[in-house]
């Protein structure tokens, strides 16, 4: 290999789905650590959007946003096949056994409910973008 070609390792992409800015911006500096490149979408419309431009190594979406919510994000998701195999963290303070149910039958890789433990956070986004198991 040639000595004066330098191997860069392109940021790996999070796509934020949430329509609170301040949850937004929470889950940035939980993540910080990893050299993750973060873009946000307000709601599953403008997200999918943005998932298909994008292409992300992992969705984190609310459940409960104004017009789409994360279950029918998460579906579209799975249903596009230049998406489908993206990971999809779903965070809710739905705290039922049925929408923890739903978020399975939609295909969510993971479903955390609000408030966020950053542990648990950290935890599954290192298993899920196959990070080291420190960031800091």
């Amino acid at each position: 290999m040639n000595a004066n070609v330098a191997t860069t390792r392109q940021a790996l992409k999070v796509l934020i789905v949430e329509d609170t800015k301040t949850i937004t911006n929470l889950l940035q500096v939980y993540l910080m650590g990893w050299g993750l490149e973060f873009f946000d979408a307000p709601n599953g419309v403008v997200g999918l959007s943005k998932a298909r431009e994008l292409k992300p190594d992992l969705i984190i979406s609310d459940v409960q946003m104004p017009e789409m919510d994360g279950f029918s994000l998460c579906a579209a998701v799975r249903a596009d096949s230049q998406l489908h195999a993206t990971p999809f963290m779903m965070l809710t303070s739905l705290k039922d056994e049925a929408s923890r149910q739903k978020g399975n039958l939609v295909g969510a890789s993971a479903f955390l409910n609000k408030p966020v433990s950053v542990d648990d956070l950290r935890s599954k986004v290192r298993v899920m973008l196959n990070l080291p198991a420190t960031n800091r």
